[in-house]
């Protein structure tokens, strides 16, 4: 079935987020307890991709009021722990205690671009800059600061951890967070392929030769 085409009225800036968040007790202080959970595997997804200089997007990222004039895409993709085996949620990511499928954001180029922790400027090429936020990192409290430049087919990873302890409002016992990233800048695009659902995932692998922002801090 040939797939609908879609032609951008400028070229759209594509960036991959490869997300790997793993929350977690006492019972897991020892980081050989968490080894599985934090190493990297292929990934299932839906997202969209790029191949061959082709751009595949989903169908449903026209929902979003910002595609049709948007300059920045991201493509974003979870890193499933072998424990998370429900098929109804596979393609699902974690927001605030609930669940709810997100894929894509689209953002203009002349605004700043927030996509969970991080937020993504357009100075004269794109910039990788850290929003620090206490319920999403936790303590100790980080500043603010640009992390990188995105330059393309040169992918960064940021390890970022906290703690965060509700005990003083709802009794609840401290909570861990540890998370890995992985940001590729793809290229800019005239126009993508839409997928139309139902449609398979595919399967991604991290890039290797990435460099390291390493944010971790000593919790205990």
């Amino acid at each position: 079935m040939k797939l609908q085409e879609i032609i951008f009225k400028k070229p759209v800036k594509i960036v991959q987020i490869f997300r790997n968040i793993n929350v977690y007790g006492k019972a897991k202080k020892s980081f050989d307890d968490r080894r599985d959970e934090m190493t990297w595997r292929d990934i299932p997804s839906k997202s969209g991709y790029v191949t061959d200089n082709e751009l595949y997007l989903p169908e449903k990222i026209l929902d979003n009021a910002d595609f049709k004039r948007c300059g920045l895409i991201t493509i974003e993709d979870d890193n499933l722990s072998p424990t998370f085996s429900s098929p109804d949620l596979r393609f699902t990511t974690v927001i605030k205690g609930g669940f709810e499928t997100i894929y894509n954001h689209c953002f203009h180029l002349n605004q700043r671009a927030k996509v969970g922790i991080f937020e993504i400027r357009n100075n004269d090429g794109l910039e990788l800059f850290l929003q620090y936020d206490y319920y999403e990192i936790g303590i100790p409290e980080r500043e603010n600061f640009k992390l990188c430049d995105l330059k393309q087919n040169s992918p960064v990873e940021i390890k970022i951890n906290g703690k965060t302890d509700f005990s003083m409002s709802s009794g609840r016992e401290r909570v861990f967070k540890e998370q890995y990233y992985i940001c590729e800048y793809l290229g800019d695009f005239e126009k993508c392929n839409l997928l139309r659902e139902p449609y398979a995932p595919i399967i991604k692998q991290v890039p290797h030769n990435r460099k390291v922002a390493d944010l971790l801090k000593p919790l205990w």
